[in-house]
């Protein structure tokens, strides 16, 4: 399987990545109790034997695709007792995927109990393959602290739908049906290429190219209560949209708002958000580790977000075109005409222009399918609960932040990560808790409604 060619979407994560702004994921932990710390790194260490890309490096050789080099061997040594920045993570660095495997793990004292932060490297994995390898690990680990009767034991893997990751349901036969579709996906990259989309923050001082801030990542949170989240999701139902329209429609509201208050920009500016689309099919649930993921892109401007019911019947139009017509693939289709251009992939990833606003990613509910027990919706592994867990997602230049929701033991959490070189402490909090107070009026918008 190894020496094993990168996917397009693999390759351009490889070669977007910088010093200074660094192409990894930081993923947070946090228990109640203590871990035994024997048991937690003899489960990292056969999780890592059952996910490749955990302990893979990249060879590059000059006019050919980049490879994955498996090192079976190799498995990272977690750094307890690590202290931590005033958002509550280890400070990290730089990953070279070229020098050593895209993972490091980190062992820290939380409030409950201990935390664990990961840094992995994006080309490794999106959130939701992390999500797969996370089950593993703590599953593992319960297999460890409480034995094995019979009621819990880790999945087989799948390899060969490793071997298909990336768009494992896209065949030569699907491109074809498909073909007539990606007319659309056209007139979008049209759109795309004739945009200039606009920063969310004003100009900043010339940025330190050979590091990230001392400060990163930087990751701000919030937290709807259960019965909140419970109305957010009838709130959708009953406009007959999706969760994540709502969210997308809210988020554009609270940016627009914040930007105004800032005096940042003006009324025609565009604001360009890039929403994550999982390409995984039921048949890819033991799959590795992986990315099998799009993006697609969403315009808007300040004069768009007048009309809120108006905009958010947009964006449902767009998304739902999007899903009928399959133009999810649309920029993994892209990658790959670009690696067969002229300077290929890395020649698209140079510069330094805005090519993005802001992330918007919505995972949905997490760990809904683990077999591990529960205690009051929060997953237990042994002797500790797994109280909460934060993502923090890459930022890249003059892109100055981006949010993840996810929902965990019925509460939908919202995680926006913020870059300090352009976003202060304060005007970051600002941006949560507008984006947060618009969520909340939508809830009681649809609770004042009624059926």
């Amino acid at each position: 399987m190894f020496p094993m060619r990168m996917t397009c979407l693999e390759e351009y994560m490889f070669c977007d990545d910088r010093p200074a702004y660094p192409m990894t994921g930081i993923f947070r932990l946090r228990f109640s109790g203590k871990l035994d710390r024997p048991a937690f790194e003899a489960s990292l260490a056969d999780t890592v034997r059952r996910h490749p890309l955990l302990r893979a490096t990249v060879e590059t050789r000059r006019g050919r695709t980049p490879r994955w080099i498996d090192h079976p061997d190799w498995h990272p040594v977690v750094q307890w007792d690590a202290p931590t920045n005033r958002f509550g993570y280890v400070s990290t660095e730089f990953q070279d995927l070229t020098q050593s495997p895209g993972t490091r793990v980190w062992g820290t004292a939380g409030p409950q109990g201990d935390q664990v932060v990961f840094q992995i490297h994006h080309s490794c994995t999106d959130a939701l393959g992390l999500n797969a390898m996370l089950d593993d690990l703590l599953l593992g680990y319960a297999l460890r602290m409480d034995g094995c009767d019979g009621s819990l034991k880790l999945p087989e893997i799948d390899m060969q739908r490793f071997l298909c990751r990336g768009a494992p349901d896209l065949t030569v036969w699907t491109l074809l049906k498909m073909a007539h579709k990606q007319a659309w996906g056209l007139l979008g990259a049209r759109e795309f290429l004739m945009r200039s989309p606009a920063p969310l923050a004003g100009p900043t001082d010339a940025v330190d190219m050979m590091a990230p801030p001392p400060e990163f990542p930087c990751a701000l949170t919030c937290e709807l209560s259960g019965e909140e989240t419970r109305a957010l999701v009838a709130a959708a139902k009953s406009r007959r949209v999706t969760v994540n329209d709502l969210l997308l429609r809210d988020l554009f509201l609270a940016a627009g708002q914040w930007r105004k208050q800032r005096q940042v920009g003006g009324d025609r500016d565009w604001l360009r958000f890039s929403v994550p689309m999982n390409l995984r099919s039921p048949a890819d649930a033991r799959a590795p580790m992986a990315n099998s993921v799009s993006s697609v892109f969403i315009d808007r401007r300040a004069v768009d977000c007048e009309d809120s019911d108006r905009l958010l019947a947009g964006i449902h139009a767009q998304m739902s075109l999007i899903k009928r017509l399959q133009l999810q693939y649309t920029f993994l289709l892209s990658l790959g005409v670009t690696r067969w251009l002229p300077g290929g992939i890395r020649k698209g990833t140079t510069g330094d222009r805005c090519r993005l606003t802001c992330w918007m990613s919505n995972m949905g509910s997490v760990f809904s399918q683990s077999p591990l027990p529960r205690v009051d919706g929060r997953l237990k592994a042994g002797n500790v609960v797994l109280e909460a867990l934060d993502y923090v997602i890459p930022l890249r230049p003059l892109m100055h932040a981006g949010v993840l929701v996810h929902t965990y033991a019925g509460r939908l959490r919202v995680l926006l990560s913020i870059d300090p070189r352009a976003v202060t402490d304060e005007a970051g909090r600002q941006l949560l808790d507008l984006y947060m107070a618009q969520i909340r009026r939508t809830i009681v918008a649809s609770v004042s409604d009624g059926p």
